[in-house]
């Protein structure tokens, strides 16, 4: 019903403007018991509240279910408790950056077609302080929250490591992990952070910040969909000599030929793309098997870009992701995305014989992706 009738009304609406109407429905949902509990019906979310089958942990950190809420849903931090409620086992909230922040001008997020969007939002966030405000609603209520890790757009690139290592700190007690992002394609020059010598850079004040209110949670490092073999080894490198638990793979394409199928005029628009491409989502697929298969299986790998079923997660899951996010999916297939993702991975696993998720972690990372 969702995409017969709800979609194409969502469709001719402003994309920035559902999307925080949805999210402060989704907040007005946890003020009490009775709503909540209709949410969690109108999500068809029992599964995760039952199926030890599903149950994943990644870097010491435990998920009823393989299924989460990657950055850029939940920027500030206000509907964590409603988007577990639907069936998502976690929450990584943000980017997160220490000042507020507008980002950049709108109109700012596009719908290309139904599930695809184009955006450059440049991390709008409501600064640390607002959110570790907002999170504080949280505390005790056991749904891990990730938090990514930016910086404010005026930061020199040499002052990177010092604007990330703040955020974490203040965000500490909040956090079940962090996330560098550095491959968000809508703040100048941010990237190029992500090369080894920035990059280890903010890793380090990152850990240093961690030590400092009590020691390392889990830290993950999100990379671009474009990067290269020879740049995400690096990456790899970095990961690997300073103890961090993994990789999250990918972010939005910047892939003009992407852009251009949903209309010449948008080859040359700023932003990135996401959400049920097909390329997009085995460029993304493609990195995480590529992780997996240079570490053997060592770092524990996110894997984002174009879930939005059981196909396309088990596609990320045995590609080598321990844990799949979803962003655009929830946009293009509803509220009933994330209970309907496990039911229905829980159905194929009886089918298969596969007695838990982990079983399936990284079996086809071998696999060309090109039925994708």
């Amino acid at each position: 019903m969702y995409k017969e009738f709800i979609d194409p009304i969502l469709m001719k609406m402003n994309s920035e403007v559902w999307h925080t109407r949805a999210r402060e429905a989704l907040h007005l949902a946890e003020t009490t018991p009775l709503t909540l509990k209709l949410l969690e019906q109108f999500g068809d979310a029992h599964h995760r509240l039952h199926d030890a089958r599903l149950n994943v942990e990644v870097g010491g950190v435990r998920f009823d279910n393989p299924v989460i809420v990657g950055a850029g849903w939940d920027k500030a931090g206000r509907a964590v408790k409603g988007l577990y409620t639907l069936g998502f086992s976690g929450v990584e909230v943000g980017t997160v950056v220490e000042h507020p922040q507008e980002g950049n001008p709108a109109p700012r997020q596009f719908m290309l077609a139904p599930g695809v969007t184009l955006n450059r939002l440049g991390f709008n966030s409501p600064g640390m302080e607002a959110v570790a405000r907002n999170l504080q609603r949280y505390r005790g209520s056991g749904i891990p929250v990730g938090i990514s890790l930016g910086k404010n757009r005026e930061v020199a690139a040499q002052d990177a490591p010092q604007a990330h290592a703040v955020v974490a700190e203040k965000l500490y007690d909040a956090a079940a992990y962090f996330a560098i992002n550095v491959s968000s394609p809508n703040t100048p020059g941010l990237r190029a952070l992500q090369d080894k010598g920035p990059l280890t850079d903010i890793v380090q004040a990152v850990n240093a910040a961690m030590e400092k209110r009590g020691g390392k949670k889990p830290l993950f490092v999100k990379i671009a969909p474009e990067l290269s073999e020879e740049a995400v080894n690096d990456v790899i490198e970095v990961v690997l000599e300073h103890g961090l638990t993994g990789i999250i793979a990918a972010n939005t394409t910047i892939n003009q030929e992407i852009k251009a199928k949903y209309g010449e005029r948008w080859r040359n628009e700023a932003g990135g793309v996401s959400g049920d491409d097909a390329e997009y989502r085995r460029m993304a697929t493609e990195k995480v098997a590529y992780v997996y298969r240079q570490t053997q299986g060592k770092l524990a790998i996110m894997g984002v870009g174009g879930v939005k079923d059981a196909k396309t997660a088990l596609e990320k899951i045995r590609a080598g992701a321990a844990i799949v996010q979803v962003v655009t999916g929830i946009r293009g297939e509803g509220t009933a995305l994330p209970g309907r993702i496990n039911r229905e991975i829980v159905s194929y696993m009886e089918k298969e014989g596969i007695k838990y998720i982990d079983e399936l972690i990284g079996v086809d990372c071998d696999k060309k992706l090109s039925h994708l």
